[in-house]
């Protein structure tokens, strides 16, 4: 194999001596090829680059490692999803082989993407991003049928078991909510800070006692995001501590635009609030990821939002999870919110426009579907959008 990187920017042309060109690598970047022909390389994406008769457009080395061929895309016809991590920060562009940058991904930082072109990502947001040869870049993995949700676990949570029992919800962010005015707060100097929701132990408005932040919980906090962005969650102000505490605590809050399950509802001086299911704060057994069937009901994806109203990550573009936690020893650890600060989801069973009739709903990250009688499920919502007549006005959390 061949391995090299350019020095300057140089076309690729489709055959060797041809005058088609396919496209173009911009310099200082990373090339692997099969074959050199009188200083043309054979690229292992396709296509042909002139290296110079002294190397003095791409320097390059024969190597023994060798590169496979990239993996092939399977055909349209069969739905798929591409779900991976960087290993590196990388430049996402608005084609591939194109120099118009669109925006930048950090290290380890999830991606999603539609499709793999050679070693060209599709991202779902919009735009592509080189995963790189070998997976240098980005790890990645083809999901299969996105339209079905994976196998049904041996034994059933207890949040799937607390969601038969209440409703599902959203949390409104700041431009749907009354408690707002209905328009974003005010920008602090980061030009975005954390979409909060807060909660209290009583049905009152304003937010409650603080939580423990008890060493289950740390640990559980350092396998959902790992050592470096759970550092950064943990930093006084980004929001879930704020005023550190002796021993520490957490505030009463989780992050707009996540769901929730609606325990009960009350009302109380004409005003409705709804009692929210959370994880206890002293539980040693926790378990589940943002990705695991509900359990993103309590794994909650911590994001922010700019003056625009557009959602976006947390810092520069890493994906972070906080558990949704409570204290059982406070009030039998309820979580009362204003129903109002709420978009409750349709009651079960409801009918689809053609007639099917949904039972349960369930969620896979940012996947929702629809569970039929018979155990069959249609996809209601995916990052890409509705999928069915379903639809609820809240915007998801961001890929």
């Amino acid at each position: 194999m061949i391995k090299g990187r350019t020095l300057l920017k140089r076309e690729i042309y489709r055959n060797l001596g041809s005058d088609e060109t396919i496209g173009t690598i911009a310099a200082n970047v990373e090339i692997f090829a099969t074959e050199n022909k009188y200083q043309m390389l054979h690229l292992v994406d396709g296509g042909w680059v002139n290296a110079g008769a002294k190397q003095q457009y791409i320097k390059w080395q024969v190597t023994s490692d060798p590169v496979p061929p990239p993996p092939v895309t399977p055909p349209s016809t069969t739905p798929t999803i591409i779900t991976g991590k960087t290993l590196v920060k990388r430049d996402v562009y608005d084609e591939p082989g194109s120099e118009k940058i669109l925006g930048v991904i950090n290290a380890n930082v999830s991606i999603t993407a539609s499709e793999n072109r050679l070693q060209w990502l599709h991202l779902v947001e919009g735009g592509w991003v080189n995963a790189g040869a070998q997976q240098r870049y980005i790890k990645w993995q083809v999901i299969a049928n996105p339209n079905v949700p994976p196998p049904q676990p041996a034994v059933e949570s207890v949040v799937t078991e607390v969601k038969r029992r209440g409703r599902i919800a959203t949390l409104l962010v700041d431009w749907q909510n009354p408690k707002w005015g209905f328009a974003p707060r005010e920008v602090g100097p980061l030009n975005a800070y954390p979409h909060t929701v807060t909660f209290n132990v009583v049905c009152d408005h304003r937010k409650g006692p603080r939580v423990p932040l008890t060493d289950p919980i740390l640990d559980y906090l350092g396998r959902l995001n790992g050592e470096k962005v759970k550092a950064a969650i943990l930093v006084p102000n980004s929001g879930w501590v704020n005023n550190p505490t002796i021993p520490p605590t957490v505030e009463r809050l989780t992050w707009a635009a996540n769901h929730i399950i609606v325990k009960e509802t009350r009302m109380v001086q004409e005003v409705e609030y709804s009692n929210v299911y959370a994880s206890s704060c002293h539980a040693a057994d926790l378990t589940g990821t943002f990705t695991d069937k509900d359990a993103r009901l309590v794994v909650h994806k911590f994001n922010a939002f700019t003056r625009g109203s557009t959602m976006i990550k947390l810092g520069s573009g890493a994906d972070c999870y906080t558990p949704f936690i409570t204290d059982p020893n406070i009030n039998n650890g309820d979580m009362w919110i204003r129903s109002d600060y709420l978009e409750m989801w349709h009651e079960l069973p409801f009918a689809l426009s053609d007639g099917t009739s949904i039972v349960e709903y369930e969620l896979y990250g940012h996947r929702v579907f629809g569970r039929r009688a018979d155990g069959s499920a249609v996809l209601l919502r995916d990052p890409s959008g509705f999928k069915t007549s379903w639809r609820i006005n809240s915007p998801d959390v961001p890929v």
